[in-house]
């Protein structure tokens, strides 16, 4: 279905407000006794210099929710990609090299090669699993690299030539590090195709080669650019799973069981997504925004539950998704939920902000005459109750609560020149 017909009522059934005792709910959406919503974890946006800009917690009671500042970090060359994952940085820098931070001890920074050109390495995607000790790298050339913590040199993917890898989606059962590997996980291409697989560091550390193999397990309709996939198990339901799909067009959800039990204990089992993936994607469920593709990106938020005998699970409660009229949102909630039903719950499609004028209001809400051209974020992040967007050179949040822009920075460097945001993550 189109969300152009929806939007309207999108936006009256999810409209949320504030009240003056704090921020509280419009609807029975979010779970009572909320406090006030800091990151938890790290989000950072990179320029192509040398400086490093960080979104920090800040603890004082009158402090804004975010702020970002800068990092006191010489990069030894031009930076073309980064992301973090477990308080682990990781920046892909000219040169061919990989520079492994952890945040912790940023004193002690890890160097290792990517064996290509050094010349040829301009643009490359990076994923790094949620232990932090695990990263795949695609250039758009279609050559991916594998590289395990603690390695010298990244090993190229034998089995993976000739396809770019443009989103994954990490096993939430690996999400320790007691696991040597990532078990089962999906990855999607420019090409509309989604792959299975398992990354784990090979007995030999000094092998040139990774022979890790892959299973394309299905194909979108439309084939269009994966920009963003995930997977996710149902909380009571460990079979069950559901999977998102994002382009920059649609956003599918699949459901259907998975049994990565079988794979993990089977390594000569057949991949576990494909049945459910080619069921799901034969008659599929999704949301459209149709005209040009949006950025595309996908983001989803998880919280920590308790399942059984004292132990805890990420659950995932909430997604973000960047299209080309705004940022679409909402719950996931995990019911009974079969084949071709939906778990996204008080869905919403939130136009981008204009820039924040100097009163802290829209552009729009000051009556101002003149048409403000709203340019689309490069991409987001995810928190409780607020979307981060990142944009060529400032960061802005939105509040889910009440469809809100709370939050904007913009970036300069020393010199007082504007700086291009590489990433925010």
């Amino acid at each position: 279905m189109s969300l152009l017909d929806d939007f309207a009522e999108y936006e009256s059934s999810a409209r949320r407000r504030e009240s003056n005792s704090g921020i509280t709910e419009a609807s029975n959406e979010f779970a009572n006794g909320h406090k006030d919503d800091r990151i938890s974890g790290f989000a950072a946006g990179m320029t192509a210099d040398v400086d490093g800009y960080i979104t920090t917690t800040l603890e004082a009671e009158n402090a804004p929710i975010f702020s970002l500042d800068t990092v006191q970090f010489q990069v030894p060359n031009k930076i073309i990609s980064l992301t973090v994952s477990n308080d682990v940085l990781i920046l892909v820098i000219e040169g061919a090299k990989i520079l492994r931070i952890r945040l912790q001890e940023a004193h002690n920074i890890l160097e290792a090669n990517i064996p290509v050109n050094p010349v040829s390495l301009r643009a490359c995607n990076v994923f790094l699993d949620p232990t932090g000790r695990h990263l795949l790298i695609s250039t758009p050339q279609g050559e991916s690299f594998y590289y395990h913590e603690g390695w010298d040199s990244a090993k190229p993917l034998s089995r993976l030539k000739n396809m770019e890898i443009t989103a994954v989606a990490w096993n939430g059962m690996a999400w320790t590090t007691a696991n040597s590997s990532t078990r089962t996980i999906l990855f999607g291409t420019h090409d509309g195709k989604i792959y299975e697989t398992e990354l784990r560091p090979a007995g030999d550390a000094k092998a040139k080669r990774s022979d890790i193999p892959a299973r394309c397990v299905a194909e979108l309709p439309m084939r269009e650019k994966i920009t963003g996939i995930a997977m996710e198990v149902f909380p009571a339901r460990r079979k069950q799973h559901l999977v998102l799909v994002a382009t920059g067009t649609r956003l599918y959800q699949i459901i259907g069981a998975a049994d990565l039990e079988s794979r993990h204990r089977d390594k000569n089992t057949h991949a576990v997504f494909e049945a459910m993936l080619r069921e799901g994607l034969a008659a599929p469920n999704f949301q459209e925004i149709p005209g040009m593709p949006g950025p595309g990106s996908l983001a989803v938020h998880h919280r920590e539950s308790p399942i059984s005998n004292g132990k805890t699970q990420a659950v995932a409660t909430d997604f973000a998704w960047l299209t080309s009229m705004g940022v679409f949102f909402g719950r996931l909630t995990f019911r009974s939920q079969e084949a071709g039903d939906s778990v996204v719950e008080n869905a919403a499609l939130l136009p981008y902000p204009p820039p924040l004028s100097a009163s802290g209001q829209n552009d729009d809400e000051n009556g101002g005459e003149e048409d403000v051209i709203v340019e689309h974020p490069l991409s987001l992040a995810l928190t409780e109750f607020h979307i981060l967007l990142q944009y060529s050179d400032n960061v802005r949040a939105l509040n889910m609560l009440s469809n809100r822009p709370v939050y904007e920075q913009w970036v300069e460097s020393s010199s007082g020149a504007s700086e291009v945001l590489q990433g925010l993550t």
